[in-house]
């Protein structure tokens, strides 16, 4: 069954000023059709514009995003889990590396523990084997959750999988928005 969206959850993936360009629509209509009314329908939509606009800032432009997956599959281990645990980092995660299998980070804020599979962020399509693991791993070390990381997609049996599991699956502009602006060149 396919999860139902709100206007507003689908304007939060898209640009800014798509989002302004709503809140001028229902202005409009809404002065109209009754005019007391219209500035306090179309407050929610310019609001909403101004948190995507500064996200957008802090994050880069949705369409880098696939500049910035690209940039993430050609780095090394070393690079990627450098720029994924430094983000998680500056969201104010404790990260130590992995002790057992399963994973490779642990995650802890506030108390509660995270576990963190990235290891297979260059390939594809990531399959229902690595989340498996994950979830052996998340149940081993009595964790909150896990979170699967790749720069590809996840296959429909792995998206069905996580349905009865505490995994995240995080990949595409998620993925994008959590690493940020990644440098196009390598270091020397």
């Amino acid at each position: 069954m396919a999860k139902s969206e709100s206007l507003f959850q689908i304007l939060l993936r898209q640009p800014w000023w798509i989002t302004l360009l709503v809140a001028v629509a229902v202005f409009g209509v809404s002065h109209a059709v009754f005019p007391p009314v219209a500035a306090f329908m179309a407050l929610p939509f310019g609001l909403l514009s101004a948190y995507i606009a500064f996200k957008q800032w802090r994050g880069g432009a949705p369409g880098d995003a696939g500049e910035r997956l690209a940039a993430l599959r050609s780095m090394d281990w070393d690079e990627f889990s450098s720029v994924i645990t430094g983000a998680y980092r500056r969201g104010g995660y404790e990260v130590s590396p992995a002790a057992g299998p399963g994973y490779d980070f642990r995650l802890t804020k506030a108390g509660r523990v995270t576990l963190l599979q990235c290891r297979r962020w260059k390939v594809n399509q990531v399959g229902v084997g690595p989340l498996r693991d994950l979830a052996r791993a998340v149940e081993r070390e009595e964790a909150a959750n896990g979170i699967c990381v790749s720069a590809g997609d996840f296959s429909a049996p792995a998206r069905a999988f996580i349905a009865t599991e505490p995994i995240t699956l995080l990949g595409g502009g998620e993925l994008a928005a959590l690493a940020g602006a990644v440098r196009e060149s390598k270091p020397s």
